[in-house]
């Protein structure tokens, strides 16, 4: 689920800018995907992509509505729901309206809930059909979106949308590699100096993060080592996004056993429990530099770097981008024991409290 980009409002009737902008909300092109738009008084709030139910069975649809339901109820203030059904490309499709059950089904399932289905259409190809009962079995031709205000608002601002979603590969080696990894060693003992180093490159500007990571090798190496140690790895998004001075509580809290349940705070924020508000700012470098990281990663450090992007995705309220990389991480290396925990939770749709939290939830930096 995405928290909507502040932006200016875009028309929740006009299915060209809803067209247009949806990739931009989800950071890729949806395919064989239901997306949902989540409307509150007018405003859009968050969008909600799904897979489409594996068959137009009765019972598979009813699995699959359900499922929407359950992922509806956690914004309890929405009001109305739009619709946009990106199905696949089949050879020899069905005729008249595509996937009529599977939005009988939804409007059905959502006015027993109270909550009003605005507006419905399927995108197959280069053809729309609107579900509106005076429009239906009445395909028209999708026009080029590139010049669409919406969509220009969004490039213009700096969203680049995939064709698909990103899995963690592609990323360009780095020219120094040999010389990081020969220096990478454990860091089991050194955990203080491990999240100092991860805090110095957080807190610096991109450019500069950029060009640091690449020109000093040794911290490079102790960034990558420090991975290979579980507490620091687990502990590296809760840096990001709270700060050292409270990272260091948890980590005073388990040396000395200061208190009992130390650990908790940790946990809570891994899973996305509680009062927290992270520092998005902060998370979004993270992000980046882990993505860098990838250059030089070999082994378990690149699947731990393909977890924290994972995560961060996750918590950003993206979990199609996440289960991708989390499906990477796993065909990489099955015995990843984090990632394959991760996978089994993010796969039952399970989000954090901040991501349907209008004051709490990450935003598109589109401004």
């Amino acid at each position: 689920m995405t928290t909507t980009p502040e932006r200016r409002p875009i028309s929740l009737s006009n299915y060209r800018d809803i067209l247009a902008y949806v990739p931009h909300a989800l950071g890729f092109h949806p395919q064989n995907s239901a997306v949902l738009l989540l409307i509150d008084n007018d405003r859009l709030e968050a969008t909600l992509r799904v897979d489409l139910p594996p068959t137009s069975r009765g019972e598979d649809i009813k699995t699959w509505t359900n499922q929407v339901l359950r992922l509806l109820a956690r914004i309890p203030t929405i009001q109305d729901v739009a619709l946009v059904i990106y199905a696949p490309e089949e050879q020899h499709a069905e005729v008249g309206t595509p996937y009529q059950k599977i939005v009988n089904s939804l409007e059905d399932a959502l006015s027993q809930q109270d909550l009003r289905l605005r507006h419905a259409w399927c995108r197959r190809g280069t053809m729309l059909w609107d579900y509106d009962p005076e429009q239906i079995d009445c395909a028209t031709e999708v026009p080029p979106l590139d010049t669409n205000e919406t969509h220009l608002s969004m490039i213009l601002a700096g969203s680049a949308p995939m064709e698909r979603p990103w899995d963690g590969t592609g990323v360009s080696e780095w020219s120094n590699s040999r010389e990081v990894l020969r220096l990478v060693v454990s860091q089991d003992d050194n955990v203080m100096e491990c999240l100092e180093a991860w805090q110095r490159i957080l807190d610096m500007a991109q450019s500069h993060s950029a060009v640091t990571l690449h020109e000093d090798p040794e911290l490079a190496a102790v960034l990558l080592g420090s991975l290979g140690t579980k507490f620091i790895r687990d502990l590296v998004p809760y840096l990001a996004s709270q700060g050292l001075e409270d990272t260091l509580d948890i980590i005073f809290g388990v040396s000395f056993e200061a208190q009992e349940g130390a650990l908790a705070p940790l946990t809570d924020f891994l899973l996305g429990r509680g009062w927290y508000a992270p520092d998005w700012r902060r998370v979004d470098r993270l992000w980046e530099v882990a993505r860098d990281l990838l250059g030089v990663a070999h082994g378990d450090s690149r699947q731990a770097l393909l977890c924290i992007l994972a995560w961060i995705e996750w918590a950003r309220g993206r979990g199609s981008m996440s289960l991708v990389l989390l499906r990477q991480a796993v065909a990489e290396n099955e015995k990843y024991e984090l990632a394959v925990l991760l996978q089994k939770l993010m796969s039952h749709g399970i989000m954090p409290s901040w991501s349907t939290d209008q004051l709490r939830a990450w935003r598109a930096n589109f401004s």
